[in-house]
């Protein structure tokens, strides 16, 4: 993964510029911001690795009742995002950002090493328990700090990078566990897993001071867990991130929960054809995330507005003529809305919060956004197994515009009080 991110980047950096662009110092000189960035990479590897050995421990421990095993963990991830994110701002408030992201990941690595000795289900619902705690704390510091500690200019940039990463995480990293597990077993690849975050915590025990841990003279915004929420809600920049999360968590969610029926049930193709698919998924985002952060400013805006429709018209196709090319196509322009989202997402909290209360800010985001996943993956599972493909695509374009339309509708008031 690091290669295939580090090859995307220099590609990136590459590409013409416009002359709004062409004084923004490369990301790639930036010391702290290359520590971070691969630190919370390699915990994004790490967290891929161990999904695909979570699923064989669970059927080995369980056997056919191992997918009921893995929707129950996956539900427990969603609850503990959404109840304890909002607290991160507050913990790196208190015992400073850096040791927070640290103790997180040796954390982390702790639970890895005990999967390696689980032998009952409740030992996973437990350990799946500190993971996902782990994850809710460091993701929502990391990506409060990543504003503070680069310029404006170059903020889109980095989110853009921030999203190739996590992408690159989900196209490389089953694919890598499966040679790891080949090698050392489904046990040892959870402590393959638990190596990646003893060097993200090196990483970041290797920085200097974080800009996000402010001096203690300086006066902060409030610091209880309601601040960001309560600002996430009356500022209406950042109500309009939480539209743009919840069109991503409804078309993403449709793709990855509906695909597999799709693929293996309805139009019988093997497991390669299934990589295919989520592969087009993983690079239309890519391409997302790269264009643009190339582009200026009000062709960003413009992508903003068309990512919507570029995601509800392939629903539409797909679920009219729900065949494999045309799934193929659909799945990498649903990709590229989804990042420009992502990335506009991320923008809109870093300008519209100060560097005392932004960690709060972004905790408060992340677990509302995870939030409308908690809806709508069990939605697009229910409906696929009740509906069938087809018609559960009409149901989520139909879901999918009545989100836009309000988005739409704020982003013209936005644009209107700014003008």
């Amino acid at each position: 993964m690091v290669r295939f991110v580090h090859l995307i980047s220099i590609r990136l950096e590459q590409i013409p510029m416009s002359n709004q662009a062409e004084a923004i110092p490369s990301l790639w000189k930036h010391r702290v911001f290359q520590q971070l960035f691969w630190a919370h990479g390699l915990s994004l590897f790490g967290s891929g690795l161990s999904s695909l050995a979570l699923g064989l421990l669970a059927h080995q421990l369980v056997g056919a009742s191992a997918s009921s095993v893995l929707g129950v963990t996956l539900a427990i991830r969603i609850v503990v995002i959404v109840l304890c994110s909002p607290w991160s701002g507050q913990i790196a408030a208190k015992w400073g950002a850096r040791r927070v992201m640290v103790i997180s990941d040796l954390m982390r690595c702790g639970v890895l090493v005990g999967f390696y000795f689980a032998d009952a289900v409740w030992q996973i619902y437990a350990l799946a328990v500190l993971l996902n705690l782990g994850s809710a704390i460091f993701t929502p510091i990391y990506r409060a700090i990543i504003p503070d500690v680069v310029t404006p200019a170059q903020y889109p940039k980095a989110a853009a990078i921030g999203s190739i990463a996590y992408d690159a995480a989900n196209i490389l990293s089953p694919s890598i566990a499966a040679i790891v597990i080949a090698l050392v077993g489904f046990r040892g690849n959870f402590v393959v897993d638990g190596i990646t975050f003893l060097v993200s915590a090196a990483l970041i025990i290797g920085l200097p001071r974080l800009a996000a841990e402010v001096a203690s003279g300086v006066k902060k915004a409030p610091v209880s867990v309601g601040h960001g929420l309560t600002a996430m809600l009356h500022r209406p920049q950042l109500r309009q991130s939480l539209f743009l999360a919840l069109q991503t968590s409804v078309a993403g969610a449709f793709v990855i929960v509906a695909t597999v029926d799709l693929v293996k049930n309805e139009l019988r193709l093997s497991d390669t054809a299934y990589a295919w698919i989520m592969g087009a998924f993983g690079i239309g985002s890519v391409c997302g995330a790269i264009v643009y952060s190339k582009i200026s400013t009000r062709g960003r805006n413009l992508c903003v507005r068309c990512a919507g429709p570029a995601m509800l018209a392939p629903l539409v196709g797909v679920s009219i003529a729900p065949r494999y090319g045309i799934v193929m196509a659909a799945w990498a322009l649903i990709g590229a809305g989804y990042s420009i989202l992502g990335v506009r997402g991320s923008e809109l909290l870093a300008e519209n919060s100060s560097g005392e209360e932004r960690p709060h800010i972004f905790a408060a985001h992340f677990a509302l956004s995870h939030a409308g996943w908690g809806l709508t993956y069990p939605l697009a599972g229910f409906l696929t197994t009740a509906l069938g493909f087809g018609r559960t695509g009409w149901v989520f374009a139909a879901v999918l515009l009545g989100v836009c339309i309000p988005s739409w509708l704020a982003n013209s008031r936005i644009q209107k009080t700014a003008g």
